[in-house]
């Protein structure tokens, strides 16, 4: 996420904030992972309150995030469970095959009017028509992503203590799926899946009747498997892929001798 406080002023400017979290600098990424139940106040400085306290690093104001700390007493636990559904915000409306061949050898007369075409007629005349291996028509959001995607997120936290010692203690799982369109006939998934886990733990300790020591701990720890790219990089890879060019795949039964979808016989492109 991006935070706007104060505004940008001039082209170039920075205008991201200072981020504390219980006093460390930190960035958007980590605020944006950080679990609610751990938020114990949340509060935004700006102006000559910000730059008082914190100098140059102020001027384009502050997040102050201060988390939860244990409270004398017995031992309370919370626990949490979300159950969350993803999509796309909007989906990009591309062209139609037929109209990309089109407006491809338009852009080419354009600039050379005696230019050589990519496409002929009788290539867009039969895309769409003829035979799908040798013509391709491919509608690639359609093909490579689905329209949603659940994820699941747990946290549980146990808080108490006594008059010497108090402690805050939390874990958190989170499961995210990515929006891929996996072929169930694949011997192998590349869908994104990426499990995070999170820990934070508390301590506040009476050294003396005036004097207080506080320890705090806090990991996050990914586990990641799916495209190298991420979710932007194939979507932008979609995105840019030649919808006429070549079809997804080449069934076996092209190819006797290969078993496997992916790997059938390839056919030569009819011009």
């Amino acid at each position: 996420a991006d935070f706007f406080i104060r505004g940008v002023s001039t082209f170039g400017y920075s205008k991201s904030p200072l981020i504390l979290i219980d006093g460390v600098e930190t960035t958007a990424t980590e605020l944006a992972r950080m679990q609610t139940d751990d938020v114990a106040t949340f509060s935004i400085m700006k102006d000559a309150s910000a730059t008082a306290l914190y100098g140059a690093k102020g001027a384009n104001g502050v997040l102050v995030i201060t988390t939860k700390s244990g409270k004398e007493g017995k031992m309370k636990i919370n626990a949490r469970f979300e159950q969350s559904r993803s999509s796309n915000t909007k989906n990009v409306e591309l062209a139609d095959p037929i109209t990309y061949m089109r407006l491809e050898n338009e852009a080419i007369l354009t600039r050379d009017r005696n230019g050589i075409l990519p496409y002929t007629q009788n290539r867009i005349d039969n895309t769409g028509t003829g035979n799908p291996y040798v013509y391709p028509a491919n509608n690639w959001q359609d093909m490579l992503l689905k329209d949603y995607t659940n994820n699941q997120r747990f946290n549980m936290s146990l808080s108490g203590g006594g008059k010497l010692a108090r402690y805050y203690v939390t874990g958190a799982v989170t499961q995210d799926n990515g929006i891929l369109e996996v072929d169930k006939r694949n011997n192998f998934n590349s869908n994104i899946n990426l499990k995070s886990y999170q820990l934070r733990s508390n301590i506040n300790l009476n050294l003396t009747p005036s004097t207080e020591a506080v320890v705090r701990f806090a990991g996050t720890f990914d586990d990641y498997n799916g495209p190298i790219e991420g979710g932007a990089g194939i979507f932008t890879r979609i995105m840019r892929a030649n919808p006429v060019m070549f079809p997804a795949y080449y069934p076996s039964e092209l190819n006797p001798g290969i078993n496997h979808i992916l790997f059938g016989k390839i056919l030569k492109m009819q011009p």
